[in-house]
């Protein structure tokens, strides 16, 4: 009997499951929406890793220090960051927008660019976008409206911007 190690395995039955995925969003769908959702997710594991790091330089102590320097990440004091980047991840943030709110603009931006460029594509080829593939798109970019989102505009609509020009 041959034993298959339970990585390959998973990782054989993901890729599969990754392929077949794909095709059946291509065909019912007409767009395969695979790509951008790993590829967001991506964005968003990356600004994680920034955002710990940041964390760190923030709140690094002593031992921090030394293990981060053992395992080669020279992680440098707050003080030696720009103060605008250090504002990003202040309670406050910059001028009342932090790090996340960035990235989820950044990342609605990425939807609907990725929405409009398969709408031009579409039309140049004389098709026409489903109307599910629209609704999609607008479910993705909404969850990101609702869980990050609503707080920066709640955030926006608490500042007396008036009393600023005053």
């Amino acid at each position: 009997m041959v034993a298959i190690p339970a990585s390959a395995l998973a990782g054989l039955v993901a890729t599969k499951g990754a392929k077949e995925a794909s095709k059946i969003s291509k065909v019912s769908l007409g767009f395969d929406f695979i790509p951008l959702i790993s590829g967001i997710a991506i964005f968003y594991t990356i600004a994680f890793v920034f955002a710990k790091f940041m964390e760190a330089s923030k709140y690094a102590t002593g031992g921090f220090i030394f293990i981060a320097n053992q395992l080669g990440f020279n992680v440098p004091p707050q003080q030696e960051l720009p103060n605008s980047l250090n504002r990003l991840f202040d309670e406050g943030g910059l001028n009342g927008v932090k790090f996340w709110d960035l990235i989820n603009v950044i990342a609605m931006v990425i939807i609907i660019a990725t929405a409009f460029q398969f709408y031009s594509n579409t039309k140049a080829q004389g098709g026409q976008v489903q109307p599910i593939t629209w609704a999609i798109f607008g479910i993705l970019v909404s969850f990101i409206i609702v869980t990050g989102m609503s707080k920066l505009v709640t955030r926006i609509q608490q500042r007396n911007f008036q009393s600023d020009f005053r």
